[in-house]
C-alpha cells in the first residue's frame, strides 16, 4: 500500500483587519507624495484695472487739441518776434542805395554769419518748444481726463442712476469738483431711499385704511382709500425710475 496522504504546510491565515492595514502601508510607501506649492499672491496695489491706467498722450477731450494748437501758435509768434529785430537792420542795410558795394558786401557777410549762428539756436529753441508742448499736453490730460469721466457719468445720473461715482487717477486735477459731484449724488441717493421707505409705509397705511373702510361699510372712506392707493402707485412708479443700489 502507498504512503498515507499528508496535508501540505499552509500559511496561517491573518486577520482581515491586519491585511487591510498592511496594504494601506504598502500603498503609502509606493505612492509618491505630491507637494503643493502655493502660488505667490500678487500685491493688490500692483493690480491695476485697465480702466484706471494712465494714457499719456490720448486725446479724450477737444480742450486738449485747442490748448496744444494755442501753445504752438504762441511759440511761432515768439520766434517771429525774435527774428524780426535780429534780421531787419541787416536787410534794411542791404536795401539802402546809399551804401557802396564794399559796405554791402560787409553787411551780407554779417548776415551770413548771423544765419550760421541763428539756426542752431533756433533748432535748440525748437526742441525746448517741443518739450513744452509735450508737457502741456500731459498737464491738459490731467484736466481732460476728469472732464471725460464726468461727461460719462452725467447722462447716467440724468437717467436716475444715483449709485454711480466718479473716480480719478493719481495726480489728476479737478479732484475737489469731482468730490462735490460724488457728494451731491450720494445725498440724492440717501434722500430717494428715505422717500422710498416713506412710500412703503404710506402704502401699508392706505391698505389698513381700506380694510377699515370696508369693515365699516363707508363708501366715502373706501373711495378715498382707493384714490390714495392710486396716488401711491404713481409715486412708486416715479421712484422706481431712480437706481439707488449697485447691481
Amino acid at each position: 500500500m502507498g504512503e498515507p496522504l499528508r496535508l501540505a504546510d499552509q500559511p496561517s491565515p491573518q486577520p482581515e483587519g491586519a491585511d487591510q492595514s498592511n496594504r494601506a502601508e504598502e500603498a503609502a510607501r509606493t505612492t509618491p507624495k505630491l507637494t503643493v506649492v502655493p502660488s505667490p499672491e500678487k500685491d493688490p496695489q500692483a493690480r491695476e484695472s485697465p480702466h484706471y491706467k494712465r494714457r499719456l498722450f490720448s486725446v479724450v477731450h477737444p480742450l486738449q487739441i485747442r490748448m496744444l494748437l494755442q501753445v504752438i501758435a504762441y511759440s511761432l509768434i515768439v520766434f517771429v518776434l525774435l527774428a524780426i529785430p535780429v534780421f531787419q537792420p541787416l536787410m534794411q542795410a542791404l536795401d539802402n542805395p546809399a551804401l557802396s558795394w564794399e559796405e554791402r558786401a560787409v553787411v551780407a557777410n554779417d548776415l551770413l554769419n548771423l544765419h550760421a549762428r541763428f539756426w542752431p539756436w533756433a533748432l535748440g529753441a525748437s526742441m525746448v518748444v517741443l518739450i513744452h508742448c509735450i508737457h502741456s499736453l500731459r498737464l491738459m490730460h490731467r484736466v481732460a481726463g476728469p472732464l471725460y469721466r464726468l461727461r460719462k457719468v452725467f447722462p447716467k445720473i440724468a437717467e436716475g442712476n444715483l449709485s454711480v461715482r466718479t473716480t480719478l487717477r493719481q495726480h489728476d486735477y479737478l479732484a475737489p469738483e469731482v468730490d462735490l459731484v460724488n457728494h451731491m449724488t450720494a445725498q440724492l441717493q440717501s434722500k430717494i431711499n428715505q422717500i422710498k421707505q416713506a412710500q412703503v409705509i404710506l402704502a401699508l397705511d392706505a391698505a389698513r385704511m381700506k380694510e377699515l373702510a370696508v369693515a365699516k361699510n363707508d363708501p366715502a372712506l373706501v373711495a378715498l382709500a382707493k384714490q390714495m392707493e392710486q396716488n401711491l402707485a404713481a409715486v412708486k412708479t416715479s421712484l422706481d425710475g431712480f437706481k439707488t443700489h449697485n447691481g
